[in-house]
Protein backbone atom coordinates (compact mmCIF):
# COMPACT_ATOMS: atom_id res chain seq x y z
CA UNK A 1 0.00 0.00 0.00
CA UNK A 2 1.73 3.12 -0.90
CA UNK A 3 0.57 6.45 1.20
CA UNK A 4 1.41 9.67 -0.78
CA UNK A 5 0.73 12.12 1.71
CA UNK A 6 2.52 15.14 3.37
CA UNK A 7 2.10 17.86 6.47
CA UNK A 8 3.49 21.27 6.72
CA UNK A 9 2.87 24.22 8.78
CA UNK A 10 3.06 27.91 7.68
CA UNK A 11 1.57 31.56 8.35
CA UNK A 12 -1.18 32.92 6.49
CA UNK A 13 -0.42 35.33 3.77
CA UNK A 14 -3.16 38.33 3.85
CA UNK A 15 -2.48 41.95 3.13
CA UNK A 16 -3.73 44.84 5.55
CA UNK A 17 -6.80 46.60 3.71
CA UNK A 18 -5.67 49.92 4.90
CA UNK A 19 -1.89 49.53 4.52
CA UNK A 20 -1.48 47.59 1.38
CA UNK A 21 1.16 45.82 3.18
CA UNK A 22 1.49 42.18 4.17
CA UNK A 23 0.61 41.40 8.01
CA UNK A 24 3.22 40.33 10.67
CA UNK A 25 1.56 40.38 13.88
CA UNK A 26 -0.17 37.77 15.69
CA UNK A 27 -0.78 35.34 12.08
CA UNK A 28 -2.77 32.69 11.71
CA UNK A 29 -0.34 29.38 11.76
CA UNK A 30 -1.94 27.03 8.52
CA UNK A 31 -1.66 23.18 8.70
CA UNK A 32 -1.68 22.24 4.78
CA UNK A 33 -1.95 18.69 4.55
CA UNK A 34 -1.63 17.07 0.70
CA UNK A 35 -2.56 13.62 -0.24
CA UNK A 36 -3.75 11.40 -3.54
CA UNK A 37 -3.59 15.29 -5.37
CA UNK A 38 -5.37 16.68 -3.15
CA UNK A 39 -5.03 19.40 -0.27
CA UNK A 40 -6.48 20.14 3.20
CA UNK A 41 -5.73 23.43 5.01
CA UNK A 42 -6.34 23.75 8.26
CA UNK A 43 -6.32 26.85 11.00
CA UNK A 44 -4.37 25.14 14.06
CA UNK A 45 -5.93 27.60 16.16
CA UNK A 46 -2.53 29.61 16.85
CA UNK A 47 -1.33 32.76 15.55
CA UNK A 48 2.16 34.12 16.39
CA UNK A 49 4.17 37.22 14.97
CA UNK A 50 6.28 36.52 12.00
CA UNK A 51 9.57 37.78 13.38
CA UNK A 52 8.78 34.71 16.04
CA UNK A 53 8.40 31.92 13.18
CA UNK A 54 11.00 29.37 11.62
CA UNK A 55 10.16 28.68 8.20
CA UNK A 56 12.61 26.64 7.82
CA UNK A 57 11.54 24.17 10.42
CA UNK A 58 7.76 25.19 10.50
CA UNK A 59 7.81 25.81 13.69
CA UNK A 60 7.66 28.25 16.46
CA UNK A 61 11.26 29.51 17.47
CA UNK A 62 12.73 28.85 21.22
CA UNK A 63 11.96 31.63 23.99
CA UNK A 64 8.75 33.02 22.38
CA UNK A 65 5.18 33.70 23.18
CA UNK A 66 2.30 34.73 21.48
CA UNK A 67 -0.65 37.63 22.27
CA UNK A 68 -2.51 34.09 24.00
CA UNK A 69 0.19 33.60 26.36
CA UNK A 70 0.84 30.17 24.82
CA UNK A 71 4.94 29.79 25.13
CA UNK A 72 6.82 28.42 21.95
CA UNK A 73 6.88 24.93 23.40
CA UNK A 74 3.31 24.71 23.83
CA UNK A 75 2.56 25.45 20.34
CA UNK A 76 5.36 23.66 18.73
CA UNK A 77 3.58 20.31 20.78
CA UNK A 78 0.38 21.06 19.54
CA UNK A 79 1.99 21.40 15.96
CA UNK A 80 3.75 18.13 16.41
CA UNK A 81 0.02 16.44 17.68
CA UNK A 82 -2.00 17.41 14.86
CA UNK A 83 0.73 16.15 12.32
CA UNK A 84 0.92 12.77 13.90
CA UNK A 85 -2.84 12.87 13.95
CA UNK A 86 -3.67 13.86 10.77
CA UNK A 87 -1.37 11.45 9.18
CA UNK A 88 -2.61 8.56 11.19
CA UNK A 89 -6.11 9.26 10.37
CA UNK A 90 -5.13 9.44 6.47
CA UNK A 91 -3.45 5.99 7.47
CA UNK A 92 -6.24 4.18 8.60
CA UNK A 93 -8.07 5.65 6.11
CA UNK A 94 -6.34 3.66 3.43
CA UNK A 95 -5.94 0.42 5.55
CA UNK A 96 -9.87 0.14 6.02
CA UNK A 97 -9.52 0.74 1.71
CA UNK A 98 -11.34 3.72 2.10
CA UNK A 99 -10.72 6.73 -0.58
CA UNK A 100 -10.92 9.99 2.15
CA UNK A 101 -11.69 12.90 1.05
CA UNK A 102 -10.98 16.41 2.49
CA UNK A 103 -14.22 16.14 4.24
CA UNK A 104 -13.75 13.00 5.53
CA UNK A 105 -10.59 13.54 6.90
CA UNK A 106 -11.31 17.48 8.47
CA UNK A 107 -14.30 15.04 10.18
CA UNK A 108 -12.17 12.56 11.41
CA UNK A 109 -9.18 15.15 12.81
CA UNK A 110 -11.99 17.00 14.37
CA UNK A 111 -13.13 13.96 16.41
CA UNK A 112 -9.65 12.83 17.33
CA UNK A 113 -8.77 16.02 18.68
CA UNK A 114 -12.31 16.02 20.44
CA UNK A 115 -13.70 18.98 18.67
CA UNK A 116 -17.17 17.32 17.67
CA UNK A 117 -19.25 19.73 15.47
CA UNK A 118 -22.12 19.18 18.11
CA UNK A 119 -20.39 20.73 21.15
CA UNK A 120 -19.60 23.71 18.42
CA UNK A 121 -22.11 27.33 18.42
CA UNK A 122 -24.30 27.00 15.52
CA UNK A 123 -23.57 28.60 12.38
CA UNK A 124 -26.26 31.22 12.21
CA UNK A 125 -25.64 31.95 15.83
CA UNK A 126 -22.05 32.75 15.08
CA UNK A 127 -23.41 35.20 12.39
CA UNK A 128 -25.67 37.06 14.58
CA UNK A 129 -22.90 37.77 16.92
CA UNK A 130 -20.65 38.80 13.86
CA UNK A 131 -23.42 41.14 12.94
CA UNK A 132 -23.79 42.34 16.60
CA UNK A 133 -20.08 42.88 17.65
CA UNK A 134 -18.66 44.30 14.30
CA UNK A 135 -21.66 46.58 14.08
CA UNK A 136 -21.37 48.18 17.23
CA UNK A 137 -17.35 48.24 17.07
CA UNK A 138 -17.24 49.93 14.02
CA UNK A 139 -20.38 51.70 14.42
CA UNK A 140 -22.17 50.33 11.49
CA UNK A 141 -24.70 52.56 9.98
CA UNK A 142 -28.57 51.51 9.59
CA UNK A 143 -27.75 50.68 6.18
CA UNK A 144 -24.96 48.36 6.77
CA UNK A 145 -26.54 46.03 9.03
CA UNK A 146 -29.47 46.01 6.81
CA UNK A 147 -26.89 44.87 4.26
CA UNK A 148 -25.42 42.11 6.33
CA UNK A 149 -29.13 41.19 7.98
CA UNK A 150 -30.23 40.33 4.30
CA UNK A 151 -27.15 38.22 3.61
CA UNK A 152 -28.16 36.30 6.65
CA UNK A 153 -31.82 35.47 5.52
CA UNK A 154 -30.47 34.93 1.80
CA UNK A 155 -28.71 31.90 3.70
CA UNK A 156 -31.76 31.05 5.92
CA UNK A 157 -33.40 31.00 2.98
CA UNK A 158 -30.96 28.34 1.22
CA UNK A 159 -30.66 26.65 4.03
CA UNK A 160 -34.65 25.85 3.89
CA UNK A 161 -35.23 25.83 -0.09
CA UNK A 162 -32.12 23.21 -1.01
CA UNK A 163 -32.35 21.58 2.31
CA UNK A 164 -28.35 22.18 2.47
CA UNK A 165 -27.18 22.13 6.45
CA UNK A 166 -24.90 24.77 6.43
CA UNK A 167 -21.98 24.59 9.28
CA UNK A 168 -18.73 25.57 8.86
CA UNK A 169 -17.05 22.47 7.84
CA UNK A 170 -20.17 22.19 4.86
CA UNK A 171 -18.22 24.86 3.52
CA UNK A 172 -16.51 24.02 0.38
CA UNK A 173 -16.49 24.70 -3.46
CA UNK A 174 -19.81 22.38 -3.89
CA UNK A 175 -21.84 25.03 -1.07
CA UNK A 176 -20.47 28.05 -3.18
CA UNK A 177 -21.03 26.35 -6.68
CA UNK A 178 -24.86 25.76 -4.97
CA UNK A 179 -25.12 29.06 -3.64
CA UNK A 180 -24.74 30.85 -6.58
CA UNK A 181 -27.23 28.91 -8.30
CA UNK A 182 -29.59 29.57 -5.86
CA UNK A 183 -28.81 33.43 -5.63
CA UNK A 184 -29.06 33.40 -9.75
CA UNK A 185 -32.34 31.59 -9.91
CA UNK A 186 -34.06 31.85 -7.10
CA UNK A 187 -33.56 35.65 -6.05
CA UNK A 188 -33.03 36.66 -9.42
CA UNK A 189 -29.69 38.66 -8.51
CA UNK A 190 -27.25 39.99 -11.42
CA UNK A 191 -23.52 38.80 -11.39
CA UNK A 192 -22.42 42.57 -9.34
CA UNK A 193 -24.81 41.50 -6.60
CA UNK A 194 -23.72 38.11 -6.30
CA UNK A 195 -20.08 39.03 -5.83
CA UNK A 196 -20.99 41.99 -3.47
CA UNK A 197 -22.72 39.10 -1.00
CA UNK A 198 -20.15 36.74 -1.54
CA UNK A 199 -17.70 39.43 -0.13
CA UNK A 200 -19.75 39.97 2.83
CA UNK A 201 -19.47 36.26 3.38
CA UNK A 202 -16.18 35.91 3.14
CA UNK A 203 -15.46 38.76 5.11
CA UNK A 204 -17.94 36.84 8.30
CA UNK A 205 -15.80 34.18 7.59
CA UNK A 206 -12.10 35.78 8.17
CA UNK A 207 -13.83 36.95 11.52
CA UNK A 208 -15.07 33.54 12.52
CA UNK A 209 -11.69 32.28 11.55
CA UNK A 210 -10.39 34.59 13.49
CA UNK A 211 -12.16 34.21 16.74
CA UNK A 212 -11.46 30.33 16.41
CA UNK A 213 -15.37 29.52 15.31
CA UNK A 214 -14.26 28.01 12.10
CA UNK A 215 -11.07 25.61 10.78
CA UNK A 216 -12.42 25.13 7.61
CA UNK A 217 -10.40 27.06 5.40
CA UNK A 218 -11.41 25.68 2.15
CA UNK A 219 -13.69 29.10 1.32
CA UNK A 220 -9.95 30.45 0.42
CA UNK A 221 -9.52 28.43 -2.32
CA UNK A 222 -12.90 29.21 -3.94
CA UNK A 223 -12.38 31.97 -6.63
CA UNK A 224 -15.43 31.85 -8.76
CA UNK A 225 -15.18 34.29 -12.13
CA UNK A 226 -18.68 35.65 -12.78
CA UNK A 227 -19.07 37.55 -15.83
CA UNK A 228 -19.08 41.76 -15.39
CA UNK A 229 -17.65 42.61 -12.35
CA UNK A 230 -14.89 43.85 -13.20
CA UNK A 231 -13.56 47.53 -13.06
CA UNK A 232 -14.28 47.87 -16.76
CA UNK A 233 -18.16 48.57 -15.58
CA UNK A 234 -19.85 51.90 -17.33
CA UNK A 235 -19.52 54.50 -14.99
CA UNK A 236 -22.61 57.02 -15.02
CA UNK A 237 -21.56 60.62 -14.15
CA UNK A 238 -22.06 64.47 -15.10
CA UNK A 239 -20.04 66.35 -17.60
CA UNK A 240 -19.18 69.55 -16.35
CA UNK A 241 -21.51 71.35 -18.64
CA UNK A 242 -24.68 69.36 -17.03
CA UNK A 243 -23.29 69.82 -13.45
CA UNK A 244 -23.33 73.34 -13.99
CA UNK A 245 -26.60 73.35 -15.97
CA UNK A 246 -27.94 71.80 -12.99
CA UNK A 247 -26.21 73.37 -9.90
CA UNK A 248 -27.21 77.18 -12.10
CA UNK A 249 -30.66 75.92 -12.61
CA UNK A 250 -33.59 78.19 -11.20
CA UNK A 251 -36.31 75.57 -9.05
CA UNK A 252 -39.48 76.49 -7.67
CA UNK A 253 -40.09 73.74 -5.50
CA UNK A 254 -37.68 74.01 -2.52
CA UNK A 255 -37.29 70.21 -1.91
CA UNK A 256 -35.64 70.03 -5.09
CA UNK A 257 -33.51 72.97 -4.86
CA UNK A 258 -32.13 71.40 -1.22
CA UNK A 259 -31.73 67.93 -3.44
CA UNK A 260 -29.93 69.63 -6.03
CA UNK A 261 -27.53 71.43 -3.54
CA UNK A 262 -26.39 68.35 -1.74
CA UNK A 263 -26.21 66.48 -4.66
CA UNK A 264 -24.16 69.20 -6.33
CA UNK A 265 -21.93 69.15 -2.99
CA UNK A 266 -21.26 65.72 -3.32
CA UNK A 267 -20.12 66.58 -6.86
CA UNK A 268 -17.36 69.08 -5.60
CA UNK A 269 -15.86 67.26 -3.08
CA UNK A 270 -16.27 63.70 -3.87
CA UNK A 271 -17.86 62.91 -0.42
CA UNK A 272 -19.94 60.06 -0.40
CA UNK A 273 -23.98 60.13 0.64
CA UNK A 274 -23.01 58.68 3.88
CA UNK A 275 -20.89 61.21 4.51
CA UNK A 276 -22.58 63.76 3.44
CA UNK A 277 -25.44 62.85 5.69
CA UNK A 278 -23.21 63.20 8.77
CA UNK A 279 -21.38 66.13 7.89
CA UNK A 280 -21.19 68.63 10.60
CA UNK A 281 -20.93 72.51 10.97
CA UNK A 282 -17.40 71.07 12.89
CA UNK A 283 -15.94 68.69 10.13
CA UNK A 284 -15.71 72.19 8.54
CA UNK A 285 -12.63 74.47 9.13
CA UNK A 286 -11.88 77.22 7.21
CA UNK A 287 -10.80 76.07 3.30
CA UNK A 288 -11.34 72.60 4.26
CA UNK A 289 -13.74 69.71 5.61
CA UNK A 290 -12.22 67.45 7.87
CA UNK A 291 -13.94 64.28 8.74
CA UNK A 292 -13.68 60.21 9.06
CA UNK A 293 -15.70 58.26 7.11
CA UNK A 294 -18.16 56.52 7.77
CA UNK A 295 -17.93 53.70 5.37
CA UNK A 296 -13.93 53.33 5.85
CA UNK A 297 -13.38 54.98 9.14
CA UNK A 298 -10.38 56.92 7.43
CA UNK A 299 -9.81 60.03 8.94
CA UNK A 300 -9.65 62.58 5.18
CA UNK A 301 -9.13 66.10 4.59
CA UNK A 302 -10.81 67.66 1.54
CA UNK A 303 -10.10 70.99 0.43
CA UNK A 304 -13.13 73.41 -0.18
CA UNK A 305 -13.42 75.11 -3.43
CA UNK A 306 -15.75 77.93 -4.62
CA UNK A 307 -18.62 75.85 -5.40
CA UNK A 308 -18.57 73.77 -2.08
CA UNK A 309 -18.37 76.69 -0.17
CA UNK A 310 -20.81 78.54 -2.31
CA UNK A 311 -23.54 75.84 -1.19
CA UNK A 312 -22.11 75.76 2.83
CA UNK A 313 -22.56 79.38 2.90
CA UNK A 314 -26.66 79.21 1.60
CA UNK A 315 -26.95 77.02 4.65
CA UNK A 316 -24.98 78.86 7.37
CA UNK A 317 -27.67 79.93 9.27
CA UNK A 318 -30.36 77.06 8.85
CA UNK A 319 -30.77 74.92 11.69
CA UNK A 320 -30.48 71.26 11.29
CA UNK A 321 -30.76 68.22 13.66
CA UNK A 322 -27.62 67.29 14.87
CA UNK A 323 -25.69 70.47 13.68
CA UNK A 324 -25.61 68.88 10.00
CA UNK A 325 -24.24 71.32 7.36
CA UNK A 326 -26.68 70.52 5.21
CA UNK A 327 -30.68 69.49 4.64
CA UNK A 328 -29.98 65.88 3.70
CA UNK A 329 -33.16 63.41 3.52
CA UNK A 330 -33.23 59.60 3.36
CA UNK A 331 -30.67 57.95 0.41
CA UNK A 332 -34.02 56.25 -0.62
CA UNK A 333 -36.05 59.42 -1.53
CA UNK A 334 -32.93 61.92 -2.64
CA UNK A 335 -32.79 58.80 -5.57
CA UNK A 336 -36.33 59.43 -6.06
CA UNK A 337 -36.09 62.91 -6.67
CA UNK A 338 -32.72 62.82 -8.80
CA UNK A 339 -34.67 61.29 -11.19
CA UNK A 340 -37.29 64.33 -11.25
CA UNK A 341 -34.33 66.79 -10.95
CA UNK A 342 -32.26 64.88 -13.98
CA UNK A 343 -35.71 65.84 -16.17
CA UNK A 344 -36.28 68.82 -15.04
CA UNK A 345 -32.10 69.42 -16.70
CA UNK A 346 -33.33 67.46 -19.61
CA UNK A 347 -30.73 64.61 -18.93
CA UNK A 348 -31.26 62.79 -22.27
CA UNK A 349 -28.54 61.20 -23.20
CA UNK A 350 -28.87 57.59 -23.93
CA UNK A 351 -26.72 55.71 -21.45
CA UNK A 352 -26.76 51.91 -22.24
CA UNK A 353 -26.27 49.61 -19.27
CA UNK A 354 -24.81 45.76 -19.64
CA UNK A 355 -25.18 43.30 -16.83
CA UNK A 356 -24.54 39.23 -16.59
CA UNK A 357 -27.15 36.46 -15.09
CA UNK A 358 -24.23 33.68 -15.13
CA UNK A 359 -23.17 33.44 -18.24
CA UNK A 360 -26.04 35.36 -20.03
CA UNK A 361 -25.63 39.09 -20.85
CA UNK A 362 -28.38 41.56 -20.81
CA UNK A 363 -28.66 45.44 -21.70
CA UNK A 364 -31.02 48.00 -21.68
CA UNK A 365 -30.85 51.43 -23.08
CA UNK A 366 -31.58 54.61 -20.41
CA UNK A 367 -31.81 58.53 -20.64
CA UNK A 368 -29.30 59.75 -18.39
CA UNK A 369 -31.69 61.07 -15.79
CA UNK A 370 -33.09 57.59 -15.06
CA UNK A 371 -29.77 56.59 -13.87
CA UNK A 372 -28.93 59.41 -11.79
CA UNK A 373 -28.47 58.04 -7.61
CA UNK A 374 -26.40 59.53 -5.01
CA UNK A 375 -23.48 57.66 -6.38
CA UNK A 376 -23.38 59.26 -9.31
CA UNK A 377 -21.69 62.80 -7.37
CA UNK A 378 -18.61 61.03 -6.20
CA UNK A 379 -18.41 59.62 -9.98
CA UNK A 380 -18.98 63.15 -11.28
CA UNK A 381 -15.92 64.75 -8.71
CA UNK A 382 -13.70 61.86 -9.50
CA UNK A 383 -14.04 61.90 -13.64
CA UNK A 384 -14.19 65.54 -13.42
CA UNK A 385 -10.92 66.45 -11.78
CA UNK A 386 -9.10 63.76 -14.16
CA UNK A 387 -10.77 65.90 -17.01
CA UNK A 388 -8.84 68.99 -14.76
CA UNK A 389 -5.98 67.55 -15.05
CA UNK A 390 -5.55 66.89 -11.37
CA UNK A 391 -2.80 64.33 -10.05
CA UNK A 392 -4.26 61.21 -9.26
CA UNK A 393 -1.98 61.68 -5.93
CA UNK A 394 -4.06 64.41 -4.82
CA UNK A 395 -7.93 63.06 -6.06
CA UNK A 396 -6.93 59.96 -3.93
CA UNK A 397 -6.22 62.13 -1.01
CA UNK A 398 -9.58 63.93 -1.54
CA UNK A 399 -11.35 60.04 -2.11
CA UNK A 400 -9.27 58.16 0.11
CA UNK A 401 -8.47 55.71 -2.95
CA UNK A 402 -6.21 53.64 -1.96
CA UNK A 403 -4.10 53.33 -4.82
CA UNK A 404 -3.41 54.98 -8.13
CA UNK A 405 -5.34 51.26 -10.23
CA UNK A 406 -8.82 51.97 -8.17
CA UNK A 407 -8.94 55.14 -10.63
CA UNK A 408 -7.84 53.62 -13.85
CA UNK A 409 -12.07 53.23 -15.02
CA UNK A 410 -12.26 56.52 -14.51
CA UNK A 411 -9.14 57.54 -16.86
CA UNK A 412 -10.71 54.85 -19.48
CA UNK A 413 -13.83 56.87 -19.31
CA UNK A 414 -11.82 60.53 -19.50
CA UNK A 415 -9.31 58.98 -22.50
CA UNK A 416 -12.76 58.00 -24.39
CA UNK A 417 -14.48 61.31 -23.95
CA UNK A 418 -11.26 63.22 -25.14
CA UNK A 419 -11.13 61.09 -28.45
CA UNK A 420 -15.01 62.31 -28.96
CA UNK A 421 -13.93 65.90 -28.14
CA UNK A 422 -11.36 65.81 -30.44
CA UNK A 423 -12.96 65.02 -33.27
CA UNK A 424 -15.18 68.34 -32.48
CA UNK A 425 -12.20 69.81 -34.61
CA UNK A 426 -12.47 67.80 -37.24
CA UNK A 427 -16.18 68.96 -37.79
CA UNK A 428 -14.85 72.65 -37.82
CA UNK A 429 -12.26 71.71 -40.42
CA UNK A 430 -15.00 70.21 -42.32
CA UNK A 431 -17.42 73.32 -42.02
CA UNK A 432 -14.47 75.18 -43.48
CA UNK A 433 -13.77 73.00 -46.38
CA UNK A 434 -17.71 73.35 -47.35
CA UNK A 435 -17.64 76.74 -47.03
CA UNK A 436 -14.81 77.49 -49.59
CA UNK A 437 -16.69 75.68 -51.90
Amino acid sequence: MKLKSSVTFRLEKRIDKESGQLITENVPIIMDFTFDGKRMQYFTGHRIDSVKWNSSDQEVTRNNINKAGNTSSEINDSLSELKSTITAAYKEAKIMRKTPSVQYLRDDLKKRLNEESTAEKPFFEVFKEFIENEGKINDWTAGTITKFNTNYKHLEEFQKKKRYKIEFDSIDEKFFIKYIDFQRKDLDHRNTTIAKNLKIFRWFLNWATKKGYNKNLAYKDYSPELKGISRNNKIIYLTWDELMLLYEKPLEKRYLEQVRDVFCFSCFTGLRYSDVYNLKRSNVKDDVIEFTSVKTDESLIIDLNDYSKAILEKYKDTIFENNKCLPVISNQKMNDYLKELGQAAEFKDEETVVWYKGAERFEKTYQKWELLTTHVGRKTFVTNAIFLNIPSEVIQKWTGHKDHKMLEKYYKIVDQQRRVEMKKFNRKSEEKKDSSI
